[in-house]
C-alpha cells in the first residue's frame, strides 16, 4: 500500500477493513511505502501504533527509492510543467503511476515475496473472505487476479497506445528466434501464439498492426484491469519483455509528458504476457474503490446490498476471457 500522509486515517480503515474480512486468519504481511523521508517523518507515531496494533504488529513502513519516484534527469521539465497545465493531474499522482508501472516489486521491502497483493487506502471488502486467493491462484495456475476491468480514457494518454505498438514490433523482430515465438500468417514478426493481445488490441486488424507497429488510439480498446486491487506473481514484471516493455515507455516519457496510467501500463504487459487461463477474476469478495460501483456478491458472508452503486453492475470481467486471437 502507497500511502500518503494525507491519508494514513483512510489507510487505518481500509486496513482494519482487510483485517476483519481475512487477514486477522491468514496473516500475511504489510508493507507500507511512503515516498520520501520527509513524508514518513509526516505519520506520527500514534497513527503508527494504531496500524501496529490493527495488524498485529504485521505491518512495516518502507520509503521509495528517488529513482522510482522522482522525474528522471533525462525528461525535458519544461514539458513536464506544460503537460500538468493542459492534462492536468498532480505531479505525486503521475509519479505513483510510474512506480507501480515499473518499480514497485523491485523495492527492497518487497524482495522476499513471490506474490504481491496491492491494496489501496480508501477501499472496502463488503465481503467476508473464507479462502485464501492466492492459494485458490496457484491452484488454478493463474498469476494475475483482478475483480473488473474499467473502459480508460484516452485523452490523457493519447501516444500511449502507439508506443505499446512500436515496442511490440521492436521487440519481437529482435527475438524473431524465441523458442516460444511462430511468426504468424507469413507477414508479421515472430510472437508467442497463446498471449491474449485481443484484450487490448481491437480484433484481428487492431493486433496485426499492433504487432507491426502501426496501432494506435483507434486500434486500443481502452480496457484495463481496474488494478488498485491487484494480485500478481513477480514473475509477470520480472519477465524479459515486460522489462523492456517499461523501459521503452520510460525512454519515451509519457509517465510526466503525459499522465499514463499504471492500470492500462499492466493490462498491457499482462496481453503481452500471459494466456487467458493464467488470469484470475474474484467476483466474490465485495471489493469497492473510493465509494464507486461495486460487485455484490449474493452470499451470506457479504454485507452489501444490490442496489445503489452495486445494482446492475458490469464488471467486464469477459473483456479478457472472451478476447479476440490471431
Amino acid at each position: 500500500m502507497l500511502v500518503a500522509p494525507s491519508r494514513i486515517h483512510q489507510a487505518t480503515l481500509a486496513l482494519l477493513n482487510v483485517e476483519n474480512r481475512f487477514n486477522r486468519r491468514l496473516q500475511y504481511p504489510y508493507v507500507l511505502f511512503t515516498a520520501s523521508e520527509e513524508e514518513s517523518a509526516m505519520i506520527t507515531e500514534e497513527d503508527k501504533r494504531k496500524i501496529d496494533w490493527i495488524t498485529q504488529g504485521r505491518a512495516k513502513f518502507a520509503v521509495l527509492t528517488e529513482e522510482s519516484w522522482d522525474i528522471p534527469d533525462f525528461y525535458d521539465k519544461s514539458r513536464v510543467e506544460e503537460s500538468l497545465h493542459t492534462i492536468g493531474f498532480s505531479f505525486g499522482y503521475r509519479a505513483m503511476c510510474r512506480f507501480y508501472s515499473g518499480f514497485f516489486w523491485q523495492h527492497p521491502a518487497l524482495a522476499q515475496y513471490d506474490w504481491l497483493w496491492r491494496l489501496d487506502t480508501d477501499i472496502e471488502f463488503h465481503c467476508d473472505i473464507p479462502f485464501d486467493p492466492i492459494d485458490r491462484m496457484m491452484d488454478a495456475g493463474a498469476l494475475y487476479g483482478f475483480v473488473q476491468v474499467n473502459e480508460d480514457a484516452n485523452w490523457v494518454q493519447p501516444s500511449l497506445a502507439r508506443n505499446v505498438s512500436e515496442f511490440l514490433f521492436d521487440y519481437y523482430q529482435s527475438h524473431s528466434t524465441c523458442a516460444d515465438a511462430v511468426s504468424i500468417n507469413g507477414g508479421l514478426p515472430a510472437a508467442p501464439p497463446d498471449v491474449n493481445h485481443g484484450f487490448v488490441w481491437h480484433g484481428k486488424e487492431g493486433i496485426e498492426k499492433a504487432l507491426i507497429g502501426e496501432a494506435g488510439s483507434n486500434e486500443w480498446t481502452k480496457m484495463c484491469m481496474y488494478n488498485n486491487f491487484e494480485i500478481s506473481h513477480r514473475s509477470i514484471w520480472e519477465s524479459e519483455i515486460y522489462t523492456a516493455f517499461f523501459k521503452h515507455l520510460d525512454q519515451a516519457g509519457g509517465f510526466f509528458y503525459e499522465r499514463w496510467g499504471d492500470s492500462p501500463v499492466h493490462s498491457f504487459g499482462v496481453a503481452m504476457t500471459l494466456r487467458k487461463d493464467q488470469v484470475m477474476q474474484f467476483h466474490d469478495l465485495g471489493y469497492q474503490h473510493q465509494g464507486w460501483a461495486y460487485e455484490c456478491a449474493q452470499l451470506d458472508r457479504c454485507t452489501c446490498s444490490q442496489d445503489d452503486v452495486a445494482a446492475d453492475f458490469d464488471d467486464q470481467g469477459y473483456a479478457w476471457f472472451n478476447a479476440s486471437t490471431l
